[in-house]
């Protein structure tokens, strides 16, 4: 009797999830929306969490091979927030999980539903290399040579010591405004590397920046250090004695080198610039980090297309372009995570026999009465264009009001035809732009051509424009610049788009670049910068 109870309780212990799992399957809600293409019938569904193309095609009483077959699937596992085209058909739909009279008899064995695959954007792992997605004579302003590319994330950027050394109260020391200023430029020059260009060119963006100061009547005297790519080098530097008496420091670039440049200028009351990149340092006051914040990449964007109310995509539709081949899948990650529900999502593929299929798709996504905000994580050139190109000819008789949102990347990207740019009203955040119609970055081309005999490199901008501010700021603030600079204090005429730093909320710590103006290629074929 006892084994008989023992074996009832384990085929119900057996059991129960089985029940437990049937009761939480989610309903499919049916959508009454449709749409009518070359004469057949669609209704257009947006997956839900935990919809299955099982539960989906039950649902609407149509075969799973029907629906994959009029959304191009390959697989029947489908994404939160996808849209899926449902041909229509006249006989009466159930809902999901509802059971009618003789149902139970007549319907055939059904068979296990497949189950969705977790989607995890890849992000790369901490402080380990990550493959270039960019080929080799691509330009990257980020880049460095192979056996040195790291990617760590904030809380890794610096080597962290038993106890982190007190950096004061960030006030800088006293600058003597009748003499010229003593700044020291710390960049890794390293015997057959390939990034020795870029710092070169960066370096002489240095100088002219130095000569538009003297204009001003700013004077200043630099120095150039190399720092190697290690903090150890930094430490020799420092310790001999070559950055005594500096006023301002522009270096090192890599996040490794800066630790103790970092403890020099909390020492001196020196303030210390990353030209390049994030160097970690969080509570030091005395660190500016000139590369805008990328945590605040998409912020400015979200507020605009976000869809927030009272913002002028409150009412709008919010469509994310999956590309199959192509995604940058951590950008794409991060606008499903900010949007949500608001946003549907539609997978793209660049195949050439699925073109028809994607004008489809396109057409079943898009709203003629609302506007029709678009995000394209994609920053391959032709992969890039093929959606482009798509979304314009499906436009081409302009019922649908269309805004393509980009990545920064986008302004990196050479060959592309940047008509689509003009016609799709692009807009994407840039960490980097400058206005070549801009009388004072057109001098800037004249005269770094006549003294160097070359063109300037967007290296050669950031270093302008580093040093016009900072030794524009300490000159006309001394002691008192970081006060005066913060929150967009100081916004001299740049080449570019200019700074915009802060400090934390608490008001300690270094001070950050948030500054991501928006670029906005118009349909009147003007470029305009939102800042």
């Amino acid at each position: 009797m006892t084994r008989h109870l023992l074996h009832l309780a384990f085929l119900l212990l057996l059991s129960g999830p089985v029940f437990t799992g049937a009761a939480a399957q989610t309903a499919v809600r049916l959508s009454e929306r449709s749409i009518t293409i070359r004469g057949e019938q669609y209704l257009i569904h947006k997956v839900r969490k935990g919809e299955t193309l099982y539960a989906i095609a039950k649902a609407y009483a149509v075969s799973q091979e029907e629906i994959m077959k009029a959304n191009s699937l390959t697989r029947d596992v489908l994404r939160a927030r996808q849209t899926l085209l449902i041909p229509k058909r006249a006989q009466k739909r159930h809902a999901a999980g509802q059971t009618h009279a003789g149902d139970a008899e007549n319907r055939p064995q059904e068979r296990p539903e497949p189950q969705i695959e977790p989607i995890t954007p890849s992000v790369p792992p901490r402080n380990v290399p990550r493959q270039d997605a960019y080929p080799e004579n691509r330009y990257d302003p980020f880049r460095r040579p192979a056996e040195r590319i790291f990617y760590p994330l904030p809380d890794t950027l610096e080597t962290v010591a038993a106890e982190e050394p007190a950096f004061g109260d960030g006030r800088l020391k006293e600058i003597d405004k009748h003499e010229p200023l003593d700044i020291a430029v710390l960049l890794p020059m390293q015997p057959g590397m390939k990034t020795n260009d870029r710092f070169s060119e960066y370096y002489k963006g240095i100088l002219l920046g130095l000569e538009a100061l003297k204009t001003e009547g700013v004077s200043a005297d630099v120095r150039f250090l190399n720092s190697g790519a290690s903090a150890e080098t930094v430490r020799e530097r420092i310790a001999s004695g070559q950055l005594d008496g500096a006023d301002l420091v522009v270096g090192p670039v890599y996040a490794e080198a800066f630790g103790p440049i970092a403890e020099f200028a909390a020492q001196k009351g020196v303030p210390v610039v990353s030209p390049l990149g994030a160097v970690g340092a969080e509570n030091n006051p005395y660190v500016f980090e000139a590369p805008p914040a990328e945590d605040r990449t998409y912020q400015r964007i979200f507020d605009l297309f976000g869809g927030k109310p009272g913002s002028r995509s409150a009412e709008a539709n919010l469509v994310l372009i999956d590309h199959v081949e192509h995604p940058d899948t951590a950008v794409l990650a991060r606008i499903e995570t900010q949007l949500g529900d608001k946003v549907s999502t539609i997978s793209f593929t660049g195949v050439r026999t699925q073109s028809q299929a994607m004008d489809i798709r396109l057409n079943a996504v898009l709203d003629k009465d609302r506007d029709n905000i678009v995000y394209v994580p994609v920053n391959r050139v032709d992969a890039l264009e093929g959606v482009l190109s798509h979304l314009s000819s499906i436009n081409m008789n302009g019922k649908y009001r269309i805004t393509v949102v980009g990545t920064p990347r986008w302004e990196w990207l050479s060959n592309i035809n940047l008509d689509l740019f003009y016609k799709l009203d692009v807009h994407y955040p840039a960490s980097y732009h400058a206005d070549r119609s801009d009388p004072a970055v057109a001098e800037f081309y004249r005269q770094y051509i006549d003294a160097f005999g070359e063109l300037p490199s967007p290296y050669a901008f950031r270093g302008y424009d580093v040093i016009r501010y900072f030794g524009g700021a300490l000159s006309h603030f001394g002691s008192d610049m970081p006060d005066r600079i913060a929150n967009r204090g100081y916004d001299p005429q740049l080449l570019q788009v200019g700074y915009d730093f802060r400090r934390p909320e608490e008001g300690s710590g270094k001070y950050r670049n948030i500054a991501w103006p928006i670029v906005h290629y118009k349909p009147d074929y003007t470029i305009e910068v939102i800042r």
